[in-house]
């Protein structure tokens, strides 16, 4: 009898297989007092463990560039900068001056503090990274505890047809198995917006999280199902489900073949209407990928990176950065947004001891509105955009807009520091573009006057998304909630488009429904001619724009919101493709 068990997409694909269950050995991480005379030797101990996790890593991320590429390297130089940062080891080795405590403890101490900040983070993206301290965190303590940092040790050679069943995975466990040719991932837990889930859709391994009691409820060797697009795993499926999947997975394999012939072409539509592709990034490195997979340029380069790292960047930092930028881009625009964190996190970076954090960081002070409060912070970022749009197309986008008022703020703010650095004889564009991120309903519902007071629109999906339908994407008990194809969803994003189209403003999508080539097609047919996105789906979407007609898909989407999903389909997507299998 099929079970079929459901979590979080990750990443889409289809894998066939058999089950391999990994259990990892949990630590027991005990505490037990230490002589203040034995402090000095705690403390080396701790330095040792660190040391040995540190030459851990490099020896992984040598052994696994040329297997993993770039995106493995880059996340386990996150992992050695954290052992690195004195919020870490700094701050355990304090736990043991002062509580005279195993080194494991302290460690242990210092990460549920950590913790606890990130889970107050609004951003999914950014409070994820608690996940990176805590796989940070026990890999020392497996070395403190005499462990050899590897838990993948029984797991055989080469991997193919197998899905991995596990209780969750660190990204070098992850890519250890892609190089052993694992054909698909499930894990118990772990966030679609981890490191790991972020390396899975980098090498393009199907991967379902979050669901919950996979090994229990999976034996060793059944044969399981992975559907990545939809987030389902079937255990013992029925000889007609396999034969569904088998196709679909054959049409997958095809569809990714496929994409090579798209490379060289332009996104234009078959009717002729044409495309802006553009990509996401946070770092310089970013961008060489993704001008040779088609990017025409960078539509949300996110700042907040820069702030993560132990203290505030100064002017200098900030202006280097975004001039690397630039310069890797060769003259293709960048649109920097402004930084977009909540006082949560900002308050212990920057000391801001008035802006202890809200009940709700989702709807507190944080983006626009912590920046036009803290007005000296916001001016050394604005300052280092407009030098830097001396040397390139700069846009400047400015998050979670909700009024008229904060627009009028940001303006004079940017007024007053053109002025200082025309007086200091320092170059910028004078006519940099200003834009407006709508996130907020109400933002978007008020689309006629906000639109006349800036030069550009990005629609942020993410959290308009969220925030309309009452339901965080990353919470599995609301999760399913998460529905972009809501009518009241399709009503906001027609609302911005159309205004923004009446009033001759620039728009684009920059949130992940860019680029889930799911909704390329409703996004075309709500009128969306400029997308911003991810990399690596650049390609999989400019397949989709040179496959759609896009005046039959305007067409069927109307008769969609008239006839309210009638006529068979509950889904407009399905809708969609329904119209343009006939054209």
């Amino acid at each position: 009898m099929t079970l079929a068990l459901s979590g979080h997409i990750v990443e889409a694909g289809i894998a066939v297989g058999q089950a391999h269950i990994i259990q990892h050995n949990e630590l027991q991480i005990g505490e037990f007092r230490i002589a203040r005379e034995q402090v000095a030797a705690e403390t080396a101990r701790l330095h040792r463990a660190v040391n040995n996790a540190r030459s851990h890593l490099r020896e992984l991320g040598t052994r696994l560039r040329e297997s993993s590429g770039a995106a493995a390297e880059e996340i386990i130089g996150t992992h050695l900068h954290m052992l690195d940062d004195e919020m870490l080891v700094g701050a355990a080795v304090t736990h043991i001056e002062r509580k005279l405590c195993n080194a494991e403890w302290a460690l242990q101490l210092q990460l549920e503090e950590l913790l606890t900040e990130f889970r107050t983070i609004d951003d999914s993206y950014i409070r994820s990274r608690g996940d990176d301290a805590a796989q940070v965190v026990q890999m020392v303590q497996q070395f403190l505890t005499e462990g050899e940092g590897e838990a993948l040790d029984g797991v055989p050679d080469r991997l193919g047809h197998t899905l991995v069943i596990a209780n969750d995975l660190t990204p070098g466990e992850l890519a250890t198995l892609h190089e052993r040719g694992v054909a698909g991932v499930v894990t118990e837990h772990g966030s679609p917006h981890s490191h790991t889930a972020i390396l899975s859709r980098s090498l393009g391994i199907p991967t379902v999280m979050g669901v919950r009691r996979a090994q229990s409820l999976v034996h060793e060797g059944e044969f399981l199902i992975l559907d990545g697009h939809y987030g389902v795993v079937f255990a013992d499926p029925e000889e007609s489900i396999l034969d569904h999947y088998v196709s679909k997975q054959a049409q997958s394999q095809r569809f990714r073949k496929s994409l090579e012939d798209v490379r060289q072409r332009p996104p234009t539509s078959l009717d002729g209407q044409s495309v802006l592709l553009l990509a996401n990034a946070e770092r310089a490195d970013d961008m060489q990928q993704a001008v040779l997979d088609g990017a025409e340029g960078v539509g949300l380069f996110r700042s907040e990176f820069l702030f993560l790292q132990g203290s505030a960047p100064d002017e200098e930092e900030q202006y280097r950065h975004y001039c690397a930028a630039l310069t890797a881009l060769a003259g293709a625009p960048l649109t920097i947004r402004t930084l977009d964190l909540g006082a949560d996190k900002t308050v212990d970076l920057l000391d801001f001891e008035t802006l202890r954090s809200s009940p709700n960081p989702a709807l507190g002070l944080r983006a626009v509105r912590l920046c036009l409060r803290e007005t000296d912070l916001f001016k050394t970022q604005l300052r280092a955009i407009l030098r830097a749009s001396a040397h390139g197309p700069v846009r400047c986008l400015i998050p979670m807009l909700t009024s008229v008022a904060e627009v009028h703020a940001v303006r004079a703010l940017l007024d007053e520091t053109r002025y200082e650095l025309k007086q200091a004889g320092i170059a910028f564009d004078e006519q940099m573009p200003l834009g407006g991120m709508i996130e907020v309903p109400g933002a978007a519902l008020a689309m006629d006057s906000l639109c006349r007071h800036l030069d550009f629109i990005s629609v942020g999906t993410n959290d308009l998304i969220q925030y309309a339908l009452a339901a965080d994407r990353v919470d599995e008990h609301v999760a399913h909630l998460y529905d972009p194809q809501h009518p009241g969803v399709i009503y906001l994003l027609a609302h911005v488009m159309d205004a923004a189209r009446r009033l001759g403003k620039p728009f684009a999508v920059c949130g992940e429904l860019a680029g889930d080539r799911r909704y390329t097609r409703l996004l075309l047919a709500l009128g969306l001619r400029e997308f911003s996105m991810q990399p690596r789906y650049l390609l999989e979407v400019k397949k989709l724009v040179t496959e759609t007609d896009v005046a039959a898909a305007a067409e069927a989407l109307a008769q969609w919101q008239v006839n309210g999903g009638m006529d068979g389909f509950s889904s407009v997507l399905h809708w969609l493709d329904h119209t343009q299998s006939r054209t």
